[in-house]
């Protein structure tokens, strides 16, 4: 396992950001390169359960598909648990905290790779950590913009 933990400030709103964040399917607009789609296949009260296809063009280039169950832990806070692929048994801890007229996003990713897919856990830490803070700052913006 390979942990990566990182913090980011924002000057929405944490209810507006967290809307944008658990609208899955909506995702791929943030990132259209790397995250080609996301479909819901399931949802519950307490928790979705998506598929994702995802694209690396680092290195490798290489598209693979997850199945992931994201659940709302509470009205700030995302568990996201990857049921398979090459991450299978991942942990995505995504909480959120307003404070200052910013809000404080902190990640926490537990990262289980297959043994096929571990050589490339620094590019993949890389990978999802820019991923995730592209995305954060893309639906920051989108916020700001629609507040004119």
């Amino acid at each position: 396992m390979s942990i990566l933990n990182f913090t980011i400030k924002l000057g929405s709103k944490s209810d507006e950001l967290f809307k944008l964040i658990t609208d899955y399917e909506n995702l791929p607009t943030f990132l259209p390169d790397q995250l080609k789609s996301v479909e819901i296949l399931e949802k519950e009260d307490n928790h979705t359960i998506t598929e994702e296809t995802l694209v690396f063009t680092s290195i490798i280039k290489k598209t693979i598909t997850q199945k992931t169950k994201h659940s709302i832990i509470s009205n700030n806070s995302l568990e996201s648990n990857v049921l398979s692929g090459p991450a299978k048994n991942s942990k995505i801890l995504i909480k959120l905290e307003e404070n200052d007229e910013m809000t404080k996003i902190d990640v926490d990713i537990d990262l289980n790779l297959d043994l096929k897919t571990k050589i490339f856990s620094p590019l993949i830490k890389k990978w999802y950590k820019s991923v995730l803070t592209g995305i954060f700052y893309k639906m920051n913006t989108e916020i700001i913009n629609s507040d004119d």
